[in-house]
């Protein structure tokens, strides 16, 4: 006979095993992958060709980074923690530094979770007595990420997301008081004590690391075609829009156009010199060459056809025309020595095509979902690639082998953009935030919630990132679907300096010089702002004319 389990015990086992769940529900963060299948071509040969010609020389060395982060350092053990009763945790003041273990945070340990933590009974291995102990992790790893409050199965469990097993187990969520203690500890890094070391990565820049050699004459519409502007009864949205590196010029997309906005005189006011035309369809990418001599064009006619198209920036002439897709080419990108052209598709695709020949090099299948970013890294050695799941990975161009795969975005991916020094590769996503990745091993240095607001309607969304872009000196731009333009500091703090948009901002980079910034709009307008000496609306261009 089969006696029923002791209804006394039953808590007891669901505690336990909720800490076994714990311990190993650890998701890493920038971690090496296996290579994935990936077919190459045996045609290729790395000889000179027709557009590796016109690449710029070599980039100037670059400086090393002032960054001690080779591995990350656990913060000082706070003092021996007593058998007498904690004291309550000390409210933070707004302008306060981040809060920090033994003032903030142990005393709500202490009343919610060190009963079943401690240094004598660390259930799943787990102590959260102290301060070197809570980093020491569990018998699973590491429980907390110094500065990625949700990537911390600690904090997952205690806000008891869904997808992680609640603590405390079988009782209400802490006070949101507590949770937000805990949160903005792990996001101002893990402080120990007062005054104590921080345990993010230092984010530094020197300009002179990422600095390229300028051309002796940047490359601008001389002798383009007379190509009339298309009207249309509703101005297009700018799906896509680039600046040169070098010269004060934008493309923007228009009705199976490319429109060019430039300015060649001090003043800075953009004009319309010259469209090439795009009858392939839809423009949904475009980007400049490093030294900014040519200009990409990808979109196409969607579930039916998707090409990409080289353009030479000073003749409008078209160089190349690459891939034959079945779908729309969502993003392209051009490496830095012209050698290669890469493209996503919604086919969740990444495809690497030789433009000496024309032929397709690599063929990438590791994406989740429809590619939506492809973009080299400014020495043309990587290639970092985005999809609409939130997966991103990197990878090397001349192999297709893959570098790391960054794992923080659960949602669509709409931008990434390299630093200067190809040190730092930012991630922008729908979940309202942006990403700051150390290239030296993949790992996520910052999280920054940049765009997130309340839903005016039931209908409407606030919240996600639709662009970034670094300038030159490592500032970083953004706009967002609160309409916000944005700017910050090298290290993902913020600045002062925001503007808001009457519409949707879909796209935003930085003009060649750094103190002039251009947006599009969904409603098809070019809007430019000066940052000397705050930022300032400076001009509203309508891209394409209206028809009556």
């Amino acid at each position: 006979m089969i006696t029923p389990m002791n209804t006394r015990f039953t808590p007891l086992l669901i505690h336990s095993i909720a800490l076994l769940l714990l311990a190993f529900t650890l998701p890493g963060c920038g971690e090496d992958k296996a290579p994935e299948a990936v077919e190459s071509s045996s045609d290729n040969t790395g000889q000179t060709a027709t557009l590796e010609d016109t690449a710029a020389q070599e980039t100037a060395p670059l400086g090393e980074r002032n960054d001690n982060s080779d591995q990350q350092t656990a913060a000082p053990d706070p003092d021996v923690v007593t058998s007498a009763e904690p004291s309550p945790s000390k409210p933070i003041a707004a302008s306060a530094a981040p809060p920090n273990f033994q003032e903030h945070v142990l005393p709500i340990f202490k009343k919610h979770c060190v009963g079943c933590h401690n240094a004598d009974e660390s259930e799943a291995g787990l102590d959260l007595s102290s301060s070197k102990a809570a980093l020491a992790g569990s018998s699973g790893g590491s429980v907390l990420k110094a500065g990625l409050s949700d990537s911390s199965p600690l904090y997952l469990s205690v806000t008891h997301h869904e997808d992680y097993p609640a603590m405390p187990p079988e009782k209400p969520k802490l006070a949101d008081a507590d949770l937000k203690t805990i949160r903005e500890w792990i996001a101002g890094g893990l402080i120990a004590t007062a005054g104590g070391k921080s345990n993010l990565r230092e984010v530094t820049f020197d300009i002179s690391a990422g600095s390229m050699q300028r051309p002796e004459e940047p490359a601008f519409p001389e002798s383009l075609p007379d190509v009339p502007l298309a009207s249309t009864r509703v101005s297009p949205p700018v799906l896509a829009m680039a600046c040169s590196p070098w010269a004060k010029l934008v493309a923007v997309s228009g009705h199976h156009q490319v429109l060019l906005y430039g300015a060649q005189d001090s003043s800075g006011k953009l004009e319309h010199v010259g469209t090439l035309p795009f009858p392939e369809g839809d423009i949904h990418d475009l980007r400049f060459s490093r030294n900014g001599d040519l200009l990409i064009a990808a979109g196409g006619i969607g579930a039916e056809s998707g090409k990409v198209v080289v353009y030479d920036v000073k003749t409008g002439g078209r160089i190349a025309t690459l891939g034959d897709e079945y779908d729309i080419v969502l993003s392209a990108d051009i490496s830095a020595d012209h050698k290669y052209v890469a493209i996503g598709t919604p086919a969740k695709l990444v495809k690497i095509f030789s433009t000496r020949t024309g032929e397709l090099v690599h063929r990438i299948k590791k994406h989740t979902d429809w590619v939506t970013v492809v973009r080299f890294s400014p020495d043309g050695k990587q290639l970092a690639t985005a999809d609409r799941n939130g997966g991103i990975h990197v990878w090397e161009t001349e192999s297709a082998g893959i570098v790391y795969t960054l794992d923080e975005h659960k949602v669509k991916v709409t931008a990434l953009s390299w630093r200067v020094d190809g040190k730092l590769l930012a991630s922008a996503a729908e979940d309202g935030k942006f990403v700051l990745w150390d290239m030296k091993d993949g790992w996520a240095t910052r999280s920054i919630t940049a765009h997130a607001a309340k839903a005016r309607t039931r209908y409407s969304r606030r919240t996600g990132v639709l662009d970034i872009a670094f300038a030159t000196d490592g500032r970083i731009l953004t706009v967002g679907r609160d309409r916000l333009l944005r700017l910050w500091n090298p290290d993902g703090s913020p600045t002062s300096e925001v503007a808001e948009h009457s519409t949707l901002p879909l796209r935003a980079q930085f003009l060649s010089s750094g103190q002039l910034i251009a947006t599009g709009t969904f409603d098809g307008q070019l809007r430019t702002f000066t940052l000397s000496p705050k930022m300032t609306q400076r001009a509203t261009i309508e891209t394409v004319p209206r028809s009556e």
